[in-house]
This record gives C-alpha cells, structure tokens and sequence, in this order.
C-alpha cells in the first residue's frame, strides 16, 4: 500500500503495473534521496525454480547493457518471503498505452523512436544478451521523448542455449522458431523488432487478437504476413523493406543483425546498409554516399589502393621522362649534324 516501507529503506508511492512476471511499484530511496522503481515477483513464483532463475537473470544480464536508451537497474533484494528488483524510475508511457491512445505516430516521430529501439537493442546484443521478451510492453517513452528498453527478465544470454520446447515470452511478439521450439537468436529478437516497427507506423499489430494455438499453426508454415503499405498508403518504401526483412519465417531471411536494420531505416547510411548486407555497393551508390565520418574499410581500402596506383603511374611516368630525356642529349639534332658536315 502507499507508504509502505520495504528492507527500512523504500516508502512505496504507488502501483505502476502487473504483468506475468510480477508488479512494479513507484518508490522513494530514502537512503539515497532518489525515486525508484521496485519490481517485485509474485509469491508463488519465488518457489519456482525457473521462474526465480530468469529473476536474477534480469539483475545479472541488465547490470551488464549500459545505454541511454536502456533502463538501469540497481539491485535486488528479498523482503518477508518476496523478492523485489530496483531499478531506474521512468517518468512516461509505455509504448503499447501510447499506441492505444493515439494510433499510429507521425512518419518522422516514428524513425526516430525506430532509431533509438535499433541503438538499444544494439547495446544488449554487443554484450552478448538476447531481450527474449521485446513487446510495446517492455518499451518506455520518458518525458523527454527517449526510447527506454525494459524488463530484462526474460532475457538470456546467447552463450547460452536455451532449453528444448521452452517458449518463455509474449506469443503475439515471438517469433515462429521461438513460440514452436523455443529457440532465441539475434533474429528472433530481430522479428520481434519488426513487429513493433508494424505497429508503430500503420498503429494496428500484424497478428492482431490471434490466440497461441492460431499462432502456431500460422507458424507452421512460411507464410506471407500482410505488408503495412496495404494498412496505411503514405508508408516509406524503405520503412516498408525494413519491416519484411525483419519478418521473414526463416531466421537466415532476416538481417544479420541490428546494426543492419539502423542503417537501412531512412535517415540511415545506405552504403552501410548494402555492406551490412553482404551486397556489392555500386559505384553510383559509392558516390551518392556523401560525407562520412569515418570510412569503412573497404572503401579506406579501395581509396589506398587508387592512391597506390596514382603513385606507381606517376614513378614510371618520371623514369620515362628521364630516360627520353637523357636519349634526347645524346642524339644530335639534324642543325647540330649539319654544322659537324
């Protein structure tokens, strides 16, 4: 209840929310002067095994991914039977009651937040870690606008295997190797991705009200989810691609990674769209590329070697020269033969 205190250190403020995996509270630090968020696990689960497994997971993994676009988390603690995270308040709304309340965002409000779910979730995959749970849910706008990625309560690490038939997540933002056999990748977070983005720029979710078992059997086979240009018809074609390729049935189909989906969204570097890719840039690509801070290898490479070959030009053209020079001393002009006649 309000103004409860917890551990004699927290005085809570009020309930935030319930979900699967517990309810979170608004709270003061007493100690620190700071408000807090406490994410506490149901009773029951804290005799689960798994369930109290994927709790700490949730301290050990977050705790690893620092990013302005990630949600920080503090501690974890136990109190009367319970066992409780702190973490980062975030003064906002979660992306799924935004959607809900407004639709679909504007075009240039929607990249934007694109950009930052992109950075996020590029941040946990550098330090090895899978979200396993990514869903509007989990997504917080903050007062400023920023893009916050929580609840990384399901999240795994990619070192390790997950168990064979498990499906742990939300089954509307699985993807089909996730829901029918519980294996996570890059990819499967990658489909969850373009679930989100679906929902962000046409404000209705591909699979909208589909039961588990209507899920499954839609995953049974590849099948061509609905493009968001027949939803909404002022969609950006390069949005549009993004989306698909993220959606694709087989995990091999998806881009290899985050990075990939930042650059190809509008606003991106299409260069390094292509070579994240695995495509060969075009030269008109290679020139249309613009500025850049810094150069990608392979253009750095090709770029030494066109000097290289400037410089190798250039050297045989200066011996050549001496050498019809020295030639030309040697040789006495017609005048000179005439005058030695």
């Amino acid at each position: 209840m309000p103004g409860a205190r917890i551990a004699g250190r927290y005085r809570i403020v009020a309930l935030l929310g319930k979900g699967g995996m517990g309810e979170v509270y608004q709270a003061d630090d007493l100690k620190l002067g700071q408000t807090v968020a406490l994410k506490f696990l149901p009773a029951g689960f804290a005799q689960d095994a798994l369930r109290l497994e994927y709790f700490h997971n949730e301290v050990r993994l977050a705790r690893q991914v620092s990013h302005p676009n990630v949600c920080r988390v503090h501690d974890i603690g136990e109190v009367d039977g319970l066992h409780y995270l702190s973490m980062e308040f975030i003064d906002g709304e979660d992306l799924r009651s935004l959607l809900r309340r407004i639709g679909r965002l504007p075009s240039e409000k929607g990249i934007e937040i694109a950009a930052q779910l992109c950075a996020s979730l590029a941040a946990a995959h550098d330090k090895g870690v899978i979200h396993r749970d990514l869903k509007p849910a989990n997504v917080m706008i903050d007062g400023r606008g920023r893009v916050r990625i929580t609840d990384f309560g399901l999240a795994w690490d990619s070192d390790t295997s997950a168990e064979s038939g498990a499906t742990v997540g939300t089954p509307a933002y699985m993807a089909p190797e996730q829901l029918l056999s519980g294996e996570t990748s890059v990819q499967s977070d990658l489909y969850a991705l373009g679930l989100i983005l679906y929902e962000l720029f046409t404000g209705k979710p591909p699979l909208k009200d589909r039961e588990v078992e209507q899920l499954r059997q839609t995953y049974q086979q590849p099948s061509e989810i609905e493009p968001p240009s027949s939803v909404v018809s002022d969609l950006d074609p390069m949005v549009e691609q993004v989306i698909m390729r993220c959606l694709e049935h087989d995990p091999a189909d998806r881009p290899r990674s985050v990075g990939a989906v930042a650059t190809a969204l509008p606003g991106g570097d299409p260069l390094a769209a292509a070579l994240a890719a695995g495509q060969t840039p075009s030269p008109a690509l290679v020139a249309s590329s613009g500025p850049r801070k810094g150069l990608h290898p392979l253009i750095g490479g090709l770029l030494i070697s066109v000097v290289l070959i400037q410089l190798a030009a250039a050297a045989w053209l200066f011996d050549r020269n001496t050498v019809l020079g020295i030639v030309r001393r040697q040789i006495p002009t017609p005048q000179v033969m005439e005058n030695r006649a």
